[in-house]
């Protein structure tokens, strides 16, 4: 038998290991935390599968991928793509929620739909809303509350990052936009759920994810797309206003569907993006290093 010495050098020691854990475990809590914060704060943008820059060559819309055949599962973005991104990314990261809401995300009033421009009453860290978006809204749309600050919709959002790059001329509710684009000259539509499966696509960064629902659908930017296997789940990450987040990160389904089981009602139904031609004959007009000019 144990002597009383040994039991309580025993206990001691037994204590001694819980309390390591139980810091471990707080500590990794902490920094879950921070690595949160970093990722979603204002001002600041997601963890991007690849980097936001022009990438000559795209991925074919009907090549369902396998385990053995991807040397990256990062797709690249085409020349048009990695500024159409870097656009949404500054408008994003200028997105927050109305201060009189205390940080309560609520439908319809408190979502990110409010943005900084110079003398807001903004959170500190936002960065500037592009100044040349608020007047390309002003332009297409003049007086309309779906750009205006307090307001702005996804729609605007989509368009407003295309602005400077590739406009869409179109517009309509965000479901909508995918009847609106069928077949238009120099875009096309890549299915995801409005198709079986051996007729959807691969997404790519800066398509327009358009979301159906039982309303009016919702509509935002592809920024990176981590590509499943047959066997492992991918990653798609988007950006977007009057939503819950600037930015959102879905799985995506080997299946080539988006698993949407964190915004129930919704389907991600397909994307559009401009036609292969239009991508690389088409004039871009500015850099991304310009946005706030």
């Amino acid at each position: 038998m144990m002597n009383s010495s040994g039991r309580t050098f025993t206990v001691l020691i037994g204590c001694i290991v819980v309390v390591m854990l139980l810091a471990f475990l707080v500590l990794s809590g902490v920094a879950a935390i921070f690595a949160w914060m970093a990722g979603g704060g204002y001002g600041s943008g997601p963890v991007l599968c690849q980097n936001v820059t022009p990438a000559i060559g795209s991925v074919t819309p009907d090549t369902t991928p396998t385990s053995g055949g991807n040397t990256s599962p990062c797709v690249p973005a085409s020349q048009i793509g990695a500024q159409v991104v870097a656009w949404a990314q500054a408008m994003a990261s200028a997105l927050y929620v109305n201060p009189a809401c205390e940080g309560r995300i609520s439908y319809p009033d408190c979502y990110f739909t409010w943005y900084e421009v110079p003398g807001s009453a903004s959170p500190p860290g936002s960065t500037t809303f592009p100044q040349a978006v608020i007047r390309y809204g002003a332009r297409v749309c003049p007086g309309c509350s779906a750009w205006a600050n307090g307001s702005y919709q996804c729609v605007s959002f989509v368009r407003g990052a295309y602005s400077q790059v590739y406009p869409m001329r179109l517009t309509a509710n965000a479901f909508d936009l995918w009847a609106a684009y069928a077949g238009q000259p120099g875009w096309m539509e890549i299915p995801s759920a409005s198709a079986p499966a051996g007729q959807r696509g691969i997404p790519m960064p800066s398509d327009v994810m358009v979301f159906k629902d039982a309303s009016i659908g919702h509509a935002a930017i592809v920024m990176s797309v981590e590509l499943p296997t047959s066997t492992n789940v991918g990653a798609i990450t988007f950006s977007n206003s009057n939503s819950v987040s600037p930015y959102t990160t879905m799985p995506l389904l080997p299946d080539l569907t988006v698993d949407t089981a964190m915004w129930s009602g919704y389907s991600v139904w397909g994307y559009i993006r401009p036609s292969t031609g239009a991508a690389f004959t088409q004039p871009l007009t500015r850099s991304p290093s310009q946005i706030y000019l």
